[in-house]
């Protein structure tokens, strides 16, 4: 394959889907990933209509419109399981024409690889800087590159070169998750509990995914203290998970920049614009950044002009994600002395003010 040389740094979610529309847009592409072999990191993706319209553009109708994935609802719920507000999923797909799917992140990981088609995955090589000639691997070798996209997370060494903003915000909130399989069928959505929030979303092959988030340390026996407060199935689903396959994180963000890019190189998902997941919008803010990057270097553009486009493109609309994330786990994580107020105020909005609210977000149809 012919074409300009460019250097993907991260083989995530965000690193092989850019590699996918540089490739569509005539990059000859290398991604460069640390890991000695593909690990999906996480668990269950709520991926929104924004997102599944940046996988139909990437050519992965197949992941979207696979026997058994699930089209679901945003329902949410007091803990005690009292709705306080409910989306249709046709009304979702009706207003911003696509549907809300769930996905087992590591189901998307392989469906992105097996579509890499003649981009080449190099495993175990670790970036350690960029320069104007492309990028340095740990050990000392050199790979050129006309075009650097630093996809490699939230403490990303292209933005540390780039950028140099220091460590991550922390948001002093912890989350923990999980898949397991269910044989019964569970509602999905999010509930709203005493300084914790808990959530589950149905999978495909009989799975769910369930998470939980909050203050303190969550660990296992912090979990299954607070999920007694959600009543079931989130007590039982959390029993019947294999405690070695549970995950825990700190939740990070930064602040939005106004400049992603200098010389040839840029930023793409959580290197970019990472957020608290509250909107659940990380992995669809990064597969939109794919789509938008590959659109903006196309045909020949001169990397200086594409890379201006693509932050005309992502820059505002992923500043607003990262504020509205913050916002929203301020909502969900309310002290106690707002909980009835927060919870009255969402009751009394009808369907169609709550989906308005998600215009700018997810795109009408």
């Amino acid at each position: 394959m012919s074409g300009r040389p460019a250097a993907v740094v991260g083989g995530g979610i965000g690193g092989l889907a850019a590699a996918i529309a540089l490739r569509r847009a005539g990059w000859l592409v290398t991604v460069f990933e640390r890991a000695p072999e593909p690990r999906p990191l996480g668990a269950g993706l709520s991926v929104w209509p924004n997102g599944v319209r940046a996988l139909r553009a990437l050519g992965l109708d197949a992941v979207v419109d696979a026997p058994g994935v699930p089209r679901v609802s945003g329902a949410l719920r007091t803990a005690a399981g009292s709705v306080l507000g409910e989306f249709d999923p046709a009304a979702i797909e009706g207003r911003f024409g696509q549907p809300l799917i769930g996905l087992h992140r590591a189901d998307l990981q392989r469906a992105l690889l097996a579509a890499l088609g003649e981009a080449t995955l190099e495993l175990g090589a670790e970036v350690v800087g960029t320069d104007a000639q492309g990028v340095r691997l740990a050990g000392g070798a050199e790979r050129e590159a006309q075009l650097i996209v630093g996809a490699d997370g939230i403490r990303s060494t292209v933005r540390a070169g780039l950028i140099g903003d220091g460590e991550p915000l922390d948001s002093g909130i912890v989350a923990a998750r999980g898949v397991v399989s269910s044989q019964a069928a569970v509602p999905a959505g999010e509930w709203w509990g005493p300084g914790t929030v808990a959530g589950l979303l149905p999978l495909s092959r009989g799975r769910v995914y369930w998470y939980m988030a909050g203050r303190g340390d969550l660990d296992a026996a912090d979990v299954e203290r607070r999920a007694r407060a959600f009543g079931e199935p989130l007590p039982r689903l959390i029993a019947e998970t294999d405690p070695a396959a549970v995950l825990r994180h700190e939740l990070l963000d930064r602040d939005p920049l106004e400049q992603w890019r200098r010389g040839a190189a840029t930023l793409l998902g959580d290197a970019a614009h990472p957020m608290l997941p509250f909107l659940g919008q990380g992995a669809c803010a990064a597969l939109e950044d794919a789509v938008a990057l590959g659109a903006s270097l196309s045909d020949g553009v001169e990397v200086g002009e594409g890379l201006a486009a693509y932050e005309r493109a992502r820059i505002a609309p992923t500043t607003i994600l990262v504020r509205r994330s913050r916002t929203a786990a301020k909502a969900a994580l309310a002290p106690a002395p707002l909980r009835a107020l927060r919870n009255l105020l969402v009751r009394l909005a009808p369907e169609g003010a709550r989906l308005r609210q998600l215009d700018p977000i997810l795109g009408r149809a």
